[in-house]
């Protein structure tokens, strides 16, 4: 995928038989959330957030709001692929901060409108 909210150049990568992927991104533009995290990090690129699938995007977003844990985005919104993501803030609770971004993801209802991946 190339753009997008985030204004990224996405690649997956499949890990052997399994749903799971790696997720590489470029940033399109200075404007991008990636180029950002970048540029506080000296210009060197690595880890920017772990995702994981869940099968009810709203289900998480409101369990994860109720337990105190600080989420970027208002409410789950549409990602690539067709997946629906939300992510929650690295330090998103002061007696427990994460330290890295958790993208929480929910698969397409219709896996045609899942692109390949390599």
């Amino acid at each position: 995928m190339i753009g997008g909210r985030d204004q990224v150049r996405e690649v997956l990568l499949g890990i052997g038989e399994s749903p799971n992927l790696i997720q590489l991104v470029e940033p399109l533009n200075n404007n991008s959330p990636v180029q950002r995290q970048i540029d506080r990090n000296g210009g060197r690129g690595g880890l920017i957030h772990v995702g994981f699938r869940v099968e009810n995007a709203r289900t998480a977003f409101d369990w994860l709001q109720e337990k105190g844990f600080n989420l970027i985005d208002d409410a789950p919104r549409p990602g690539s692929r067709g997946t629906t993501v939300f992510f929650v803030h690295p330090k998103s609770r002061t007696n427990h901060p994460f330290g890295v971004l958790y993208e929480i993801v929910e698969d397409p209802a219709d896996p045609s409108t899942t692109s390949e991946f390599r």
